[in-house]
């Protein structure tokens, strides 16, 4: 992933914040605009209001209430509907032309005014009506130019409206009394059609009586009931028939014990199903049913003659005696009986019996059931057709009652209606009289103040704003600092050109000059600085910024204080450092970012001593087009290894930032980085760009330093630039053609080739 591409910004926030301060620090620097466009302002203010002509103002607030008992002419909604009705109507054509009839003064807006059908609009845009619904209040404004014009408008609309809205209240009042009279004739009319219906109605159900409120029900509904109810019952015995009918055929075929079947048809059909068993239970039936007979009859006579006879008679004592005997005899058959069908009844004739007698009571069950349903089915048909009748004398009572309420409502509202003087359903009470206006309340001298300096104070700002647009220059340290939060490290001075034009290295020439002593009190800054300095790396924005003669001067001022000082030239792409101290023919960087091994020893092998004693050199090498790659090479970081070994101070000087990444490459590796900039070449936008991307890869930046040592240089440099600040990534060369003829005789011709291999083996093509 190539590291130099990472695009990080700082958040919208505090960007945000950042530009706010620096607008603010340039109004204040340009206070002077506001000032005098403010000031302007207000001058063109009191002009305007001494130019403006006055307008008064009389006001008048009624009181509309409604006097209604109904709570739906009472709610706030009816209110504000109110207020609304009566403000259209003090605004309406009518009253307003009837208004101005009436005045013997006209305003001075409508006095010269001959076009009758033009006073309306122009009444109306003297006039401001307006309400609250929750206080019943209606507020009348009415401006003029003359006071007497103000206060004769609100006089006379208040007297037109009131005597206008008194007439229209008892016409209403007429026409309502009206409308309601007639409504409730047509109401009878129908209260009559309607009460003739339902009795009609009625009588077609068979019963008057029968209708909503009556606890009892039809007789066809009974009737109903009462078949479903049967119905239900033979179902249930047919159902219960059909199953004794299958377990007796299925008992006699098997010959099982048929005493419980017997049971079962005694509870079914009767106690007497016992006595009609065939074979010797039925004897034994027939014995007892005599001896209960004969019993009958004992106990009759003995009955007659105990009326007639005492207890103590003989006879009744006989007759007494053969009861006894009698019942237990009966007793003894009964034991008989009981004990023979509990011993088991497996007779062939008595299973044909039980048979035949549950198959003769199922045919009888099934006959009554078909009749049931028969007739359940009709009553059913004429109960739905009742029901049916019965739902149209439910809503024909239901429309009876609403019109006998409706009936009774209308003659309510007849009965309130009054139509004297002075009635109607609301009530207007005056709260403020309008009074002659003294002061004028159009123009306000403060409102007008106000308007014209908010204006002028935007007006203003945005002058201020195209001036900072257009002056994009950091004029003075406290600019820089204040931009780029970064802190001015030191500021080189204009050197004199006769002096530059005499010496490679001007502090070693011109040493007690006080241009050099700018050279020396930036390096003190750099020492004293927060950051660690000792390996350090310096670019600039852009080209032509004077980036290779601080960094010549600054190696050579830290050599002049004894300090071992080793200045690499990390421009590979057009190397000024090595050009001006002609060290291009020893090779150099771009040789040993190459190799493999033993990058000390040709590290040692291609440093460069200097006129300056201390002040050593590592040139650049062969000049090569690719330097990016070969700076990210891993050879990079054992070269500075070995120089902050070796020496006190290592000073690495670097292309500019902006139109290529070596800076940035170059940073990763160092201790911090000296940022130069030329205030009288450079755009704040560039620098504020070329810091915001050195900081958003998180390399250190030790401080800014303001380069004005020369007034004019070689643009030896080519770097391609796009419209206003913004630069392309390419990095190329305007370098004339004498100087290339001159390095490709000393060095040879390095080119870089794809299809080439170097003989170290890190894919840069070296031409033979």
């Amino acid at each position: 992933m190539d590291p130099y591409s990472i695009d990080q910004v700082e958040p919208t926030q505090r960007q945000g914040f950042h530009a706010l301060m620096r607008f603010l620090r340039v109004v204040n620097q340009h206070k002077i605009i506001l000032v005098g466009v403010v000031a302007a302002a207000a001058f063109l203010a009191v002009v305007r209001h001494k130019q403006t002509p006055r307008q008064y103002q009389s006001t008048a607030k009624l009181m509309i209430q409604q006097t209604s008992t109904d709570p739906k002419m009472v709610s706030k909604y009816a209110a504000q509907g109110l207020l609304s009705s009566y403000r259209q109507l003090l605004l309406s054509d009518t009253v307003l032309i009837q208004t101005l009839e009436e005045m013997s003064t006209m305003p001075p807006e409508i006095a010269g005014n001959q076009k009758k059908a033009t006073w309306p609009n122009q009444l109306r845009l003297m006039l401001d009506v307006t309400f609250e619904p929750s206080e019943h209040v209606l507020t009348i404004n009415c401006r003029s130019k003359s006071p007497e014009g103000a206060l004769n408008v609100i006089e006379s609309l208040t007297t037109t409206s009131e005597k206008y809205m008194k007439s229209y209240q008892q016409n209403i009042s007429l026409m309502l009394m009206e409308q309601l009279e007639n409504k409730r004739a047509d109401i009878v009319l129908e209260l009559k059609s309607k009460e003739e219906e339902l009795l009609l109605r009625r009588r077609q159900c068979g019963d008057i009586a029968v209708g909503e409120g009556n606890g009892q029900s039809h007789p066809i509904v009974q009737r109903v009931n009462q078949l479903n109810a049967d119905l239900i019952s033979v179902r249930s015995r047919r159902l219960e028939l059909e199953s004794m009918l299958t377990t007796a055929r299925s008992q006699v075929a098997s010959g099982a014990d048929l005493t419980a079947a017997l049971q079962k048809l005694e509870v079914i059909v009767g106690s007497k199903a016992m006595s009609r068993i065939p074979g010797t239970g039925a004897a034994n039936s027939e014995k007892l049913e005599e001896l209960n007979s004969e019993l009958t009859v004992m106990q009759s006579e003995f009955n007659d003659l105990r009326r007639n006879l005492g207890l103590g008679h003989p006879d009744i004592k006989r007759r007494q005696s053969k009861i006894e005997t009698q019942q237990q005899l009966i007793a003894t058959s009964r034991m008989d009986l009981d004990s023979q069908v509990s011993t088991g009844i497996r007779d062939q004739q008595v299973g044909r019996w039980l048979v035949n007698t549950v198959t003769a009571e199922l045919v009888a069950t099934q006959q009554y059931e078909s009749t049931l349903q028969k007739d359940y089915d009709d009553s059913e048909r004429i109960a739905i057709d009742l029901s049916d009748r019965l739902a149209f004398i439910d809503y024909s009572t239901r429309d009876v009652e609403l019109l006998r309420e409706q009936h009774t409502t209308l003659s309510n509202r007849l009965g309130s209606i009054k139509i004297e003087q002075g009635g109607g359903t609301f009530r207007i009470a005056p709260l403020s009289e309008p009074m002659l206006p003294r002061y004028a309340v159009f123009p306000v001298l403060s409102k007008t103040l106000v308007t014209f300096c908010v204006v002028a104070l935007a007006l203003g700002l945005g002058v201020i704003y195209v001036v900072d647009l257009l002056d994009d220059r950091l004029r003075s340290p406290e600019e820089v600092r204040d931009e780029l939060g970064l802190s001015v490290l030191g500021i080189i001075r204009r050197l004199p050109e006769d002096e530059v034009n005499q010496a490679r290295i001007y502090v070693h020439q011109f040493a007690q000059t006080p241009h050099a002593e700018c050279f020396r009190t930036l390096k003190t800054s750099l020492t004293m600085a927060p950051a660690d300095t000792k390996c350090i790396a310096i670019t600039s924005s852009e080209a032509s910024e004077g980036k290779t003669t601080t960094t010549v001067n600054l190696a050579a001022s830290y050599a002049q204080t004894g300090q071992r000082t080793l200045l690499i030239d990390a421009d590979m792409r057009r190397p000024g450092l090595s050009r001006l101290l002609e060290v291009r023919g020893n090779g150099g960087l771009s040789e040993i970012l190459r190799a493999e091994t033993d990058i000390p020893e040709m590290c040692r092998e291609r440093v460069v001593t200097t006129e300056v004693s201390q002040l050593d050199v590592l040139p650049c090498g062969p000049r090569i087009l690719n330097a990016g790659v070969l700076l990210s090479m891993p050879a990079l970081a054992d070269i500075l290894d070995w120089a902050v070994s070796e020496y006190d101070q290592v000073i690495v000087d670097c292309p500019p930032t902006l139109p290529v990444s070596d800076a940035a490459i170059v940073g990763r590796y160092v201790d911090s980085i000296l940022f130069l900039m030329n205030p009288d070449k450079t755009h704040r936008r560039s620098v504020a760009r070329a810091v915001d991307q050195l900081k958003s890869m998180g390399l250190k930046i030790a401080g800014i330093v303001a380069n004005t040592s020369l007034s004019e240089e070689n643009n030896s440099y080519g770097y391609q630039y796009g419209y206003g600040y913004g630069y392309s990534s390419e990095y190329g060369y305007g370098h004339d053609d004498e100087l290339d003829d001159d390095l490709d005789a000393i060095e040879g011709s390095y080119l870089t080739s794809g299809s080439d291999t170097s003989s170290e083996g890190n894919g840069l093509g070296k031409a033979a």
